[in-house]
């Protein structure tokens, strides 16, 4: 089962860098490879990919055992559930050709779809714990902070939301206060779920 979810995420991360590479342009394909890797989508993707691989090693692996721990099983869920939510709230359902529309759907979609599937019928749910709530916005912070400290010097934003030389810096670090309590709010939610189903 861990095998066969890491071979779709896999698979839907190539075919979208397939896509990015397709509508590259002038950029050289190393920047379109950085550019990839810079988007909150890939790497929450990547996450997932890399969660799998930890699920593979076998139960007496320490790696397993920490893949396996309901908290970090729950927030990599959440991540990617959130990558899912806020892509078609924000876009919708965008004209793409067919090529362009699969790979949105693999990494938007799909990956989020099995991701979920595997956390509600195979994550011990009950030791869920509101206290690590905090710790769920290193990830999206520390991206958030790359992503304005890079984009300084290279002018590229994966997210208007981040543009600080259009938006301001007031403006990004209110952006960036929300989206930390939204993430806290969801976050407690999607606990709350998960315990309520652990119940039964």
């Amino acid at each position: 089962m861990d095998l066969v979810l890491f071979l779709i995420t896999a698979l839907a991360l190539i075919i979208s860098l397939i896509r990015e590479i397709r509508k590259r342009g002038s950029d050289s394909i190393g920047v379109v490879v950085w550019k990839y890797f810079s988007y909150y989508t890939t790497l929450s993707n990547l996450l997932v990919l890399v969660w799998f691989v930890a699920l593979t090693f076998g139960p007496e692996h320490s790696v397993t055992q920490f893949a396996k721990n309901p908290n970090v099983a729950t927030a990599i869920t959440f991540y990617i559930v959130t990558v899912g939510i806020a892509n078609y709230l924000i876009y919708g359902w965008l004209k793409l050709s067919l090529f362009e529309r699969i790979s949105a759907l693999l990494v938007h979609a799909v990956t989020p779809v099995i991701t979920l599937s595997y956390w509600f019928f195979f994550v011990e749910k009950t030791q869920l714990q509101y206290s690590n709530l905090g710790y769920w916005l290193i990830f999206p912070l520390t991206y958030a902070a790359y992503t304005m400290s890079h984009g300084k010097w290279t002018e590229f934003y994966p997210y208007e939301f981040t543009n600080v030389q259009a938006l301001g810096l007031n403006r990004v670090l209110l952006n960036g206060l929300v989206l930390s309590i939204s993430l806290l709010v969801g976050g407690a939610l999607f606990i709350f779920i998960g315990k309520t189903l652990g119940g039964f």
